[in-house]
């Protein structure tokens, strides 16, 4: 196994190519290929590891060690808050803040990945977030419905939204 249920782990891995079985007390439970990472949840919690990871093909990984992991980790953290820090001072809403409110948002925020026309809200659920466009493009529509297949249709488009625009404040102010 390349790595094996119950044992200190040192290191953390991302598959290259092949194909890999995941197991837990011994039942195949995922199966993972080229360019899945694993190995680190025994690095950041200083545990044993929680599952077996056998290839079931010919299969490379690259692995780093556990100290280069937490390294690559606390400086992603650290990108991650400098650039939600610019984001903050450059957008109008949060021009109140101080500094240290402002380092508690950065410490709150996070992002989420939406593929090519998916539905981010829709008009009638609860919003609990105010969304900021980090990259790429949104578009907002008013009318229409979702089909059972979460598909939106017969819409009409309302604007696009870009790069460090947002939208939700109304909502969360109203239900204070």
């Amino acid at each position: 196994p390349i790595i094996q249920e119950g044992r200190l782990g040192t290191t953390f891995f991302v598959t290259q190519s092949g194909s890999m079985e995941v197991s837990v007390k011994s039942i195949v439970c995922n199966t993972i290929g080229e360019g899945c990472a694993f190995g680190g949840l025994a690095l950041l919690y200083n545990c044993p590891r929680t599952a077996t990871v056998k290839a079931t093909t010919d299969s490379q990984v690259w692995g780093a060690s556990g100290i280069a992991f937490k390294q690559m980790l606390q400086q992603n953290a650290t990108k991650h808050q400098a650039e939600t820090l610019k984001f903050l001072d450059s957008t109008s809403i949060f021009e109140g803040l101080t500094k240290k409110q402002k380092l508690c948002l950065a410490e709150a925020t996070f992002s989420e990945v939406f593929e090519d026309k998916a539905r981010v809200v829709t008009a009638g659920e609860d919003q609990t977030a105010i969304y900021f466009v980090k990259k790429g493009e949104l578009t907002e529509y008013s009318g229409g419905s979702v089909k059972s297949t979460g598909e939106f249709v017969d819409g009409s488009e309302v604007r696009r939204l870009g790069q460090n625009e947002g939208f939700g404040e109304a909502q969360l102010v109203s239900k204070e």
